[in-house]
């Protein structure tokens, strides 16, 4: 199962976009060193550097060229530095695709990354501090995301909800952090959620130590050409 950007966000120490000025290979034997300028930052405290393990021993190894821009989620490790990799979810800003071999993948892909950065603002704006601290996931039934077409919301694509999580992984209540600006719609989603939400543990483990509490987003697609508009749960 894909890790979810709201996961990404918890587990990370730092998620800002930045621009990588120059790229250092030679100081040290274990990382490249990246100076960087932050461009937006959504978690963490300032810095003009981060760390990328090298190679060997890692089995997420990425490079970030000189010059280019990045959405970056990175952690600290046992010495405090703070450093990414290819499986912390790096996206970069100014990607460009062979048009005639991917007409349409540069589209996509800015759509998709539009997205992400459009729920992170949201997640600064309204002060919303993801968490997971036992690896739980939310789900819900195909058939069921049918009942959430065909919606109109005219300002803001995101909401997300606070979900209070038994011991035994069962919902025990539901608190709105942030709703969409269609009354009717919210009043809807509260129910349905109840009804219809799946809570799970990575490792198929079935309890949790104590009660804890997740973060749930949906996002609203518009209705695009003979496609009713759609919500989803964040999931990439």
């Amino acid at each position: 199962m894909s890790q979810r950007l709201l996961d990404r966000y918890a587990k990370s120490e730092f998620v800002a976009t930045l621009s990588v000025l120059s790229v250092d290979s030679e100081t040290d034997d274990d990382y490249l060193l990246l100076d960087i300028e932050i461009i937006e930052l959504y978690k963490g405290n300032k810095t003009n550097l981060l760390k990328i393990r090298k190679s060997k021993g890692s089995g997420c190894p990425m490079y970030s060229p000189e010059n280019t821009k990045w959405l970056i989620f990175a952690s600290k490790d046992q010495n405090g530095n703070l450093i990414f990799g290819k499986c912390s979810g790096p996206k970069q800003l100014d990607r460009t695709f062979d048009k005639e071999r991917f007409p349409n993948a540069e589209f996509n892909y800015s759509k998709s990354l539009e997205r992400k950065l459009e729920l992170l603002e949201t997640l600064k704006e309204e002060k919303i501090e993801p968490i997971n601290t036992y690896d739980l996931y939310t789900s819900f039934k195909e058939e069921s995301l049918e009942k959430l077409k065909g919606h109109e919301i005219e300002n803001g694509n995101n909401a997300f909800y606070e979900i209070i999580v038994n011991e035994d992984l069962s919902l025990k209540d539901i608190r709105i952090l942030k709703e969409f600006n269609n009354e009717q719609l919210s009043n809807e989603l509260i129910d349905f959620i109840k009804k219809n939400i799946y809570i799970g543990r990575i490792g198929k483990l079935k309890t949790i130590p104590e009660e804890t509490k997740i973060i749930l987003g949906l996002h609203y697609y518009s209705a695009e050409n003979e496609r009713k508009s759609l919500i989803l749960p964040y999931a990439f």
